[in-house]
This record gives C-alpha cells, structure tokens and sequence, in this order.
C-alpha cells in the first residue's frame, strides 16, 4: 500500500516522463509537482519506491524513471481522465463526416485519424461472425491427428487438428463428427464461438471422450476466430519519432513485432471483453509486445459483427490521451451503427 504522497510523488513521475523521456530528479519534482515538500524528502520517498520495484535509476547520478510496475499502477490508481482539445474534436469529427459507407471504410478512417492524433500505430479489427455453419468435417489424416474444418455458407475453415486419442476409430469419429453437425448446423459462427462446451449434451458412450471433444471444439473456435477477422493497421512508422526507438535495432524489433498482423488481432481480441470495455496491456508480461503498450476498446459493429480499435506504442504512452481519443471514436462508431448508414 502506498501512501498519498507516495502516490503523488510516483504519479509526478510517470507524468514527467511521458512529457519528457530523460530521468527525474528531487528537484524536478519539487518545483513543478511538489513545491511544499523538501528535496531531501522527495529523494527519501524516489529511493523506497526504487526499492518497491516502481522506479529505475539508469545510473548512481542520475534521477528515477519509472518501471512497468509504475505504470500499470498509473494506469489502475493515479491516472485521471483528460478531455481531447477542440483541434482534436474537430479532427476526429472531420474524417468522420466524409463519406462512409462500409465497414472497410470506418476501419481506415478509424486508423488515420487514431494514428493521426496520438502518434503511434493504430489497428482496427473486425470480426465477422454471420457466417451460417452448413457442416463441420473431422478427416482422419492417418497419422494420429484429425484435421477439423468448418464449412459455412462463406467460406471454408480447415487450420485446426487434433490428436486422435487411442482406440478412437473412423466409427467413432464418423459418431463424433454426426454430434457435432447435430449441435452447429444451421448457427452463426458468433454463436459457436460464445458456446460453453456441454458435457450434458454428450451421450454416455462419448464420455470417455470428453475431453477429445472440448479440444476439438477449442480448435473450432480459434480457427473461427482468426478466418473472420479483418486487421487494419497505420502509422507503423510513428514508432521511430519516439526516443525508445531512436536505436536502430529498437525499431527494427518492434516493426517486426507487428509485421505478423494475425498476432496483433489476436492481442487485441483475446481479453474476452465485452462491447464497449477498455483494455490495456503494458509489456510482454501483459502480452503486449516487448517493451511496448497496447490499449483496446471493443466496439460493437452490427449484429454478429464485432471488433476492437486501439493502439501500439512504447510503455511511455500518453495512456490519458491515448483513451479519450478510443471513447470519441467508440461513440461515433456508435452512432454509425445504429443509424444503419454502413454496411
């Protein structure tokens, strides 16, 4: 537990050091945060929540900068909210008030103007659940493995295997793939991937095979996932304004990181959160990229269409802009929606 001047002294911090990535000393504290408290005060509180793990000291002369830990307990504790500016207002509602009909046009609206406004990488995902599951196919590959493949009235999804457990013979998987098709046929694939695997629904002679069955319909939602989502990104290149990757080999790093845009959507997805909740993931421990920030809004986009707007940037991220920038756009999606002007 931190005490209040703690609190304000670590959030002076954090808050330095997202306006200006150098290290902050006592003094710097005192005469823009703190004037009412000593240095040699100030210099007491920066070496115990050093020793707490919530600050960093590059070198014995210099000042703190904070740690991850710091800014997760920013984020949760001290953060306080920040309305945009009326240029940004204006901006966001200026790209927004041109013509826009699809889906594939909110989303690149959507990533120009995030991008535009907080400086670093956007990504926008859709994920189309409409499709109408016609069969579900479990093909032997003689090999120990079943491939699981998902037909619908869109598409094909075939990406998923399993191990076949002993004794599991074509009849049984014949019987297997016939339960299956009983369950599915007929639903939209965004029921099938909010389906709580039914143990009751398995007859006495497939217990034995419970767990089989949870694999493989673990296997159908993942493949279902991934096949219907559509990533926009912009602004990879916003990273290299950013003192963290001024080193070559730091931006290197982090434009491979988020080369592979199935791993980006499935970052900003895999939280399990409903429309409208906010999620922010900070460095790898948190699977975010390493030594970068990711922060998610999940937005609803029609019926059985859902997705996520967000953005990538170093863990000194303006986190206050960053999510008053997602709550604006999250509205006008909003809005867009429900006045049935996209399709």
């Amino acid at each position: 537990m931190l005490s209040d001047r703690k609190k304000k002294i670590l959030c002076a911090v954090v808050d330095s050091y997202i306006d200006n990535p150098t290290p902050v000393s006592s003094k710097d504290i005192q005469q823009e945060y703190l004037s009412d408290c000593s240095s040699a005060t100030i210099r007491n509180e920066l070496s115990t929540l050093e020793s707490m793990g919530y600050l960093i000291q590059p070198h014995v002369s210099a000042g703190r900068i904070p740690s991850e830990k710091a800014f997760r307990f920013y984020v949760n504790e001290l953060m306080y909210e920040s309305n945009l500016t009326t240029a940004e207002a204006d901006l966001i509602e200026e790209y927004f008030s041109r013509k826009i009909t699809s889906l594939e046009d909110v989303m690149t609206a959507v990533t120009h103007i995030i991008a535009e406004i907080t400086n670093y990488t956007s990504v926008a995902v859709k994920e189309d659940m409409s499709d109408t599951i016609t069969a579900i196919k479990l093909l032997d590959l003689s090999n120990g493995k079943l491939l699981v493949v998902i037909v619908t009235d869109a598409r094909v999804l075939k990406d998923g295997m399993v191990d076949i457990p002993d004794g599991f013979d074509g009849n049984m998987i014949a019987r297997a793939e016939h339960w299956l098709n009983k369950i599915f046929r007929g639903k939209h694939v965004s029921e099938f991937i909010n389906f709580d695997y039914p143990f009751a629904l398995v007859n006495d002679e497939f217990y034995q095979y419970n767990a089989l069955f949870k694999k493989i319909i673990d296997v159908l939602k993942k493949v279902s996932l991934m096949n219907g989502m559509d990533v926009e990104m912009y602004g990879e290149s916003k990273i290299l304004q950013h003192s963290e990757y001024s080193d070559a080999g730091n931006a290197q790093k982090f434009l491979e990181q988020v080369e592979n845009k199935e791993t980006i959507a499935r970052i900003l997805t895999n939280d399990g959160g409903a429309d409208g909740s906010v999620t922010v993931k900070i460095g790898a421990d948190e699977n975010a990229p390493e030594g970068c920030a990711v922060v998610t809004t999940r937005v609803s986009l029609g019926e059985n269409v859902s997705g996520a707007i967000g953005v990538i940037g170093p863990v000194r991220m303006n986190y206050k802009k960053v999510l008053s920038v997602l709550d604006k756009i999250s509205e006008i999606i909003i809005d867009l929606v429900d006045s049935k002007e996209i399709k």
